[in-house]
C-alpha cells in the first residue's frame, strides 16, 4: 500500500498530524548571540515532490537529539509538527507557515528516493538587474563563475562586532554579471581560491542570499547564518554549469580580474562611466522621490561657527562620542574605550546652481577630499576675530563641484532642509562634462545683467531654498557674483546676507552592506533652521 504524504504548500495550523516526504535542501545552525560556541537552535529548508518548500525549526532543547542525524540533500519522511506563523521580515520561502519540531516529531530516512533532488531555485541574473523593485525580504539562490574580486575589508557592525567584507563579481552563462557581497567567515572561506592564478573556472552557488539595490547598483549579499556559499561543490548543477561555461570560454588564461573597490573618489568613476544623471537644485528641492541623486553647484557659504564644524568621534568607528571626563570616552556603538576622541568634520555649506540654493551637510570623507587636511590638523588654527571656522575651510569656497546627495523622506516633507552629501566629484573635466540638463539647455541671453552686481542680495539668491527665481544663473555667472563678495569679506561670507543657526545632534554611522552616513536628531525633535537676511 502506497504511503500517503501531505504537500508542504497545504500546511495550515488546524492539525498537528502532518506527514511529509521531503528533501532537506538547506540546513544551518543558529548560534547564541552572546556565545558563538553555544547552539541556540537549528533551521532547515524542506522541499517535496511538487517543489513546495517550507522552513522547519528545531528548538534548543531538541538540538542534541537531532544534530548530526539530519543531513543536507537526504530524503526523509517526517511527521508531527507544530505549525506557526513567525511573521519574520526575512523569509526563505513564499510559504506563510513554518513548522516546529516537538517531542512527538519523528524523522525516518529514505534509502531509495522516489523523486529527484532539486536543491536550488536559481534566480536569473538578468531578472534581478531588470527588476523595477527588488523583494529584499525573500532570500534567493544564484549560480555563476567568479570573474572579479575586490580587496577584503575589515568592518565593524552597528552592534560593535568586528567582521570582514569582500565583494566578488559573478557571471552567468550569457555573460551577465552581478556583485556578490560576502561577510564574516565566508570571506575566509573563499580567499584561498582567489589568491591563486586560476585557469579553471571558479563556480559558486550563493544559497539563500539577500538581493539588494543601493546607489542604483544591484547585488546579492550573504545574510547572517541563513546563507551558504558552495564553492566548486560536487553537485550536478555545478558540473552542468562548468561544462557549458567551458564550451564558450576555454580554460587557457587567468579568469579572475581585480576590481577596484568603491573608495572616496568612486563618484568620479560613476560619472565617468555615464551611469548618473545630474539634476538641478530646483529639481531636487521639488523632488518627491527618496534616494540618491547627483547635483552640480558652487559652494557659496560655509554655515559654521567656531565649534560646530566638527564633532568628537570614536577612534575605531565614526560614531559620535561624549567625553564627560577629559577626553576619555566609551563608544556606545562598538564599545571601544580610549583616552582621547578623534575629531571629524561635519560642515554645513550652501551650494547654488542658478536654479536655486541648497543646504548640504558634508561629513569627514568629503571635507578631507576638498581641504586635503584632517580635522584635527586645523582645529587649532588662528581664526580672525576669534569666532569663526578655521581658514583652511575657505579652500572649499567658490568651487564648482558635483554632489551626490541623499534625498530623505524628511527632506521631501520639508521637516529637514539639510541634505546629506554621500559623495563628491571635484574633477574639473568631469564637472564641466556633467552640467544639469536644465541649465545646459537654457537660453542664457535671458539672464538678468544686474544679478551679478556688487550689491547682490545673497539672502534672495542663496537663502531662499524653495522659491523659484525669475532669472536663471549659469555656474559661471554665479562664480562672478561670489567673487565680488569674496573681495569684500574674505573670511566669512555668510555674514553678508545669510545667517544660519543650526542645532543638531550628529550620529555619523557606517552600516554594513553599502550604507551611508546617517543624520539623526536627539530625542526625535525636528531640526530648526533660522535664516535671516543681513541688515548691513
Amino acid at each position: 500500500m502506497a504511503e500517503i504524504c501531505d504537500m508542504l504548500m497545504d500546511v495550515n495550523p488546524r492539525k498537528l498530524q502532518w506527514t511529509f516526504k521531503v528533501y532537506v535542501v538547506h540546513l544551518w545552525e543558529v548560534p547564541n548571540k552572546f556565545n558563538k560556541n553555544e547552539i541556540n537552535g537549528m533551521e532547515m529548508l524542506l522541499q517535496d515532490m511538487k517543489g513546495g518548500r517550507i522552513q522547519a525549526s528545531i528548538p534548543k532543547p531538541l538540538v542534541k537529539k537531532w544534530r548530526g542525524s539530519i543531513l543536507e540533500f537526504n530524503m526523509y519522511v517526517m511527521s508531527n509538527f507544530i505549525v506557526v506563523d513567525k511573521k519574520e521580515k526575512i523569509r526563505t520561502t513564499r510559504n506563510r507557515w513554518t513548522i516546529n519540531f516537538s517531542q512527538r516529531t519523528t524523522v525516518i530516512p529514505v534509502s531509495h528516493p522516489s523523486f529527484p533532488l532539486k536543491a536550488f531555485s536559481f534566480k536569473p541574473i538578468p531578472e534581478l538587474l531588470a527588476a523595477e523593485k527588488l523583494d529584499d525580504s525573500l532570500l534567493i539562490d544564484v549560480i555563476g563563475e567568479v570573474v572579479g574580486k575586490e580587496d577584503p575589508r575589515e568592518l565593524i557592525t552597528s552592534k560593535g562586532k568586528e567582521t570582514k567584507r569582500l565583494a566578488v563579481l559573478i557571471e552567468d552563462l550569457e555573460n551577465n554579471s552581478i556583485g556578490c557581497v560576502l561577510f564574516g567567515d565566508m570571506v575566509d572561506q573563499i580567499l584561498p581560491y582567489l589568491k591563486e592564478e586560476r585557469v579553471e573556472p571558479l563556480i559558486v552557488i550563493a544559497q539563500c542570499f539577500k538581493p539588494s539595490r543601493w546607489n542604483e547598483k544591484t547585488s546579492v549579499q550573504s545574510h547572517f547564518d541563513y546563507s551558504k556559499l558552495r564553492i566548486n561543490a560536487d553537485l550536478e548543477e555545478v558540473r552542468v554549469f562548468r561544462d557549458r561555461r567551458l564550451s564558450g570560454k576555454p580554460a587557457n588564461s587567468a579568469r579572475i580580474s581585480q576590481v577596484s573597490s568603491h573608495g572616496p573618489r568612486s563618484g568620479a568613476e560613476e560619472l565617468r562611466r555615464g551611469e548618473a544623471i545630474v539634476k538641478t537644485i530646483e529639481e531636487v528641492l521639488n523632488s518627491t522621490q527618496e534616494g540618491p541623486v547627483w547635483i552640480a553647484g558652487t559652494i557659496v557659504s560655509i554655515n559654521s561657527d567656531k565649534d560646530d564644524w566638527f564633532y568628537k568621534s570614536c577612534r575605531k568607528c565614526p560614531k559620535k562620542v561624549e567625553t564627560p571626563i577629559g577626553n576619555r570616552y566609551e563608544c556606545g556603538k562598538c564599545g571601544h574605550t580610549h583616552g582621547a576622541a578623534s575629531v571629524r568634520y561635519k560642515v554645513e555649506v550652501m551650494a547654488c546652481d542658478g536654479t536655486g540654493s541648497i543646504a548640504l551637510l558634508m561629513w569627514d570623507r568629503e571635507t578631507v577630499q576638498l581641504c586635503r587636511r584632517q580635522a584635527d590638523q586645523i582645529k587649532d588654527e588662528v581664526v580672525l576675530g576669534g569666532d569663526g571656522y578655521p581658514p583652511t575651510l575657505e579652500t572649499m569656497m567658490d568651487r564648482k563641484l558635483l554632489f551626490k546627495v541623499n534625498v530623505k523622506s524628511s527632506n521631501i516633507r520639508q521637516y529637514d532642509h539639510i541634505y546629506t552629501v554621500m559623495k563628491i566629484c571635484d574633477d574639473e573635466k568631469i564637472v564641466k562634462m556633467n552640467p544639469p540638463k536644465e541649465i545646459q539647455n537654457s537660453d542664457f541671453a535671458a539672464v538678468n545683467e544686474n544679478v551679478c552686481s556688487d550689491s547682490i542680495d545673497v539672502s534672495a539668491v542663496v537663502a531662499n531654498m524653495h522659491n523659484n527665481t525669475d532669472s536663471i544663473l549659469t555656474l559661471d555667472d554665479l562664480e562672478e557674483c561670489v567673487t565680488s563678495l569674496k573681495e569684500e569679506t574674505p573670511i566669512k561670507r555668510a555674514a553678508m546676507g545669510v545667517k544660519h543657526t543650526l542645532t543638531i545632534n550628529v550620529d555619523n554611522e557606517n552600516e554594513v552592506g553599502f550604507s551611508t552616513n546617517k543624520f539623526s536628531r536627539k530625542g526625535g525633535k525636528r531640526q530648526k533652521i533660522q535664516i535671516s537676511g543681513s541688515e548691513n
